[in-house]
C-alpha cells in the first residue's frame, strides 16, 4: 500500500472518530488517562525542546508538579550518570528521521535516579511543519532489578555446577547441554560479545542506561593487574584441568598447522571442537570468562562454516590462535606473565577481529 493510499484511509477513520468526539477532548482523554508517561515539548532545539505538557504518570515518575516543568527542558532530568553518548544523538535522529528511540539515567527531583526507555516522535502542522515532539516514557527500574536476578542465577548455577561436574564424570551428554547453556546465557551480557544484531539494543536502548556501567549487565570489570606467580599463589587449578587445556592447545596447533602445510581447505569442524575444549577447560576458571567466551563464539561461529562455501584464510585462525596459545602458556605452563589479564585481551581483541572477518 502507498503512502498517499495508507494516508488517505487513516483520514477517513479519523474523520469517523471526530464525528462523535473533539480533537481537544480525544487528544485530553489520550493523554490524561494513558497509562505511559507522556511529555511533549517543544521543536525548538536551541533551546532544549522546552516541555509544553506532562501528563500524571510522568509527574509520578519524575516527582515535579505540571507546573516546575513547563518551560523546562527536559535536561533538568539530567545529571552525571544520564548516557550523554544516547543523548547526544536526539536531534541529529531527530532532524533525520524525525523519531528516536533510546535509554538512559533519569534523575528525579528529590535527586534518586531511575533507568528510563523513552521514543521520541514529531509532530507537524498542516503545513507539514515540525512544530512539537511527542515522547512515552518507561521506568525500567523492575526490568533492570529482574535482569539483573537472572545474572546472578547464572552465576550461582555456574559455581554449583563447577563442583557437581567433579563428581559426576559420567553424564558428558547432559554436562555438553549444561555448559552450553550456562555459556550461551552469559553471552547475552558479556560486553565482549555484543553481536551486530543486539549492539543497537544495548549501545543505545534497552540495556545501557549508563555508559559508565557498560549497560544493566555489563560484566566488564576493571581487572587489577596481578602476576603469574601470584595468581598460582591465590588460586591455584587442578593438574588434571591444565593438562587437559594444554593438550587442547596441542590439539588445535596441529590441526591448523596442517591445514596451512597442506593448503586443501580447513576443516572447520575440528577446529571449533578443539576451540570449544579450551574454552569449556577456561570457563570455570572465573578470572578468564572473557577470553573464555570469545574462544568459544570463535568456535560456534566457525562451526557454522562447515558446511558453506565460504572460506577464511588459514593465516586468520592461526594468528587468533597464537594468541589463545601465547596467553595460555604464560599463565599455565612457563607462568610468567606480568599481568595473566593482558594475554586474556589480546585474545579478546582477536577474537573480535575474527568475527567481524567471519560474520
Amino acid at each position: 500500500m502507498d503512502k498517499k493510499k495508507s494516508g488517505l484511509e487513516e483520514t477517513a477513520f479519523f474523520s469517523q472518530l471526530m464525528s462523535n468526539c473533539s480533537v481537544l477532548q480525544l487528544l485530553k482523554q489520550v493523554l490524561m488517562h494513558s497509562h505511559h508517561a507522556i511529555v511533549i515539548t517543544n521543536a525548538d532545539h536551541t533551546q532544549g525542546y522546552p516541555i509544553v505538557y506532562a501528563n500524571k504518570v510522568f509527574c509520578h515518575h519524575t516527582g515535579y508538579e505540571l507546573a516546575e516543568l513547563v518551560g523546562h527542558s527536559p535536561r533538568i532530568l539530567q545529571g552525571p550518570e544520564s548516557n550523554h553518548k544516547v543523548i547526544a544523538k536526539i536531534t541529529p535522529a531527530l532532524k533525520k528521521n524525525g523519531y528516536f528511540y533510546g535509554s538512559s539515567i533519569n534523575y528525579r527531583k528529590d535527586g534518586s535516579v531511575y533507568p528510563v526507555e523513552w521514543n521520541i516522535s514529531e509532530i507537524k502542522n498542516e503545513e507539514g511543519e515540525v512544530t512539537h515532539y511527542i515522547s512515552m516514557q518507561k521506568d525500567l527500574t523492575n526490568l533492570k532489578r529482574i535482569a539483573e536476578q537472572i545474572k546472578d542465577t547464572n552465576e550461582l548455577f555456574k559455581r554449583f555446577y563447577a563442583i557437581q561436574a567433579k563428581k559426576n564424570e559420567d553424564k558428558e551428554e547432559l554436562d555438553r547441554q549444561v555448559v552450553e547453556t550456562i555459556k550461551n546465557n552469559e553471552k547475552i551480557y558479556n560486553a565482549n560479545l555484543r553481536s551486530q544484531e543486539n549492539e543497537t539494543l544495548f549501545e543505545d536502548a534497552f540495556f545501557d542506561f549508563s555508559p559508565d556501567e557498560m549497560g544493566a549487565l555489563g560484566n566488564k570489570i576493571e581487572k587489577s593487574p596481578i602476576s603469574a606467580i601470584e595468581f598460582w599463589q591465590e588460586s591455584p587449578i587442578d593438574d588434571d584441568d591444565v593438562i587437559s587445556l594444554t593438550e587442547s592447545i596441542k590439539e588445535l596447533d596441529t590441526e591448523i598447522g596442517m591445514a596451512e602445510a597442506l593448503n586443501n581447505g580447513v576443516n572447520y569442524l575440528n577446529i571449533a571442537n578443539y576451540m570449544k575444549e579450551i574454552a569449556n577447560n577456561l570457563y570455570f576458571c572465573v578470572e578468564f570468562n572473557d577470553g573464555a567466551l570469545m574462544i568459544d563464539e570463535v568456535a560456534n561461529t566457525l562451526h557454522k562454516l562447515q558446511d558453506k562455501e565460504e572460506q577464511i584464510p588459514i593465516e586468520m585462525l592461526s594468528m587468533f590462535n597464537k594468541d589463545v596459545a601465547e596467553w595460555i602458556d604464560s599463565v599455565f605452563i612457563h607462568r610468567n606473565a606480568e599481568n595473566i589479564f593482558s594475554g586474556e585481551n589480546n585474545t579478546v581483541a582477536a577474537g573480535n577481529q575474527l568475527l567481524s572477518f567471519i560474520r
